[in-house]
């Protein structure tokens, strides 16, 4: 895992520690990542309810209950600010004991679209009363050049894990 990264999940852990707050995550192109990295954080679990990997758009819908609808839309997708949106309020209203939740959904690649590649959508909610918090990223790490191509797919996975992770510190300072 990349060093970085733990630090920052380091931080988070302190963040929530020091709120009173727990999260929950819904991770499509991190894959789960995000919450391995928390995970290697000593104490975490007192402030980490757990994650929703809803990496295929047949689990968005199903566990999440986003709309089919919305995912095949041209309009928005499953890469778009709306279902980022979506995900993150579906994952704290699943979780009560949560109080923050995070969300995550991208193209990392190979094979994006070139409009789409490299981009992520991370939305926060710090409450449940509260409007979610969104921010488009794009992704700096060079894109995979094919499906064998796993390290830069993997540089990609971290820089979206770290980002989301420094986004949801910044929103809840």
């Amino acid at each position: 895992m990349n060093s970085a990264n733990i630090a920052l999940a380091a931080s988070l852990k302190s963040r929530l520690e020091s709120c009173g707050a727990r999260l929950v995550l819904a991770e499509s192109c991190t894959a789960g990542q995000i919450a391995a990295t928390l995970g290697c954080i000593p104490g975490v679990s007192q402030w980490l309810c757990g994650g929703f990997v809803v990496y295929r758009s047949a689990s968005k819908t199903s566990w999440l209950g986003v709309p089919q609808d919305i995912l095949d839309d041209p309009a928005h997708g499953p890469v778009s600010e709306l279902a980022s949106t979506l995900l993150a309020e579906a994952a704290l209203r699943l979780t009560p004991e949560a109080h923050w939740s995070l969300a995550i959904t991208g193209d990392v690649g190979p094979g994006a679209p070139s409009s789409s590649d490299g981009t992520c959508f991370v939305s926060v909610l710090l409450g449940r009363d509260l409007k979610p918090l969104q921010s488009k990223l794009r992704l700096m790490s060079v894109a995979p050049k094919d499906s064998c191509d796993v390290e830069a797919r993997v540089k990609r996975l971290e820089e979206a894990t770290g980002r989301a992770l420094e986004i949801l510190l910044q929103y809840s300072a």
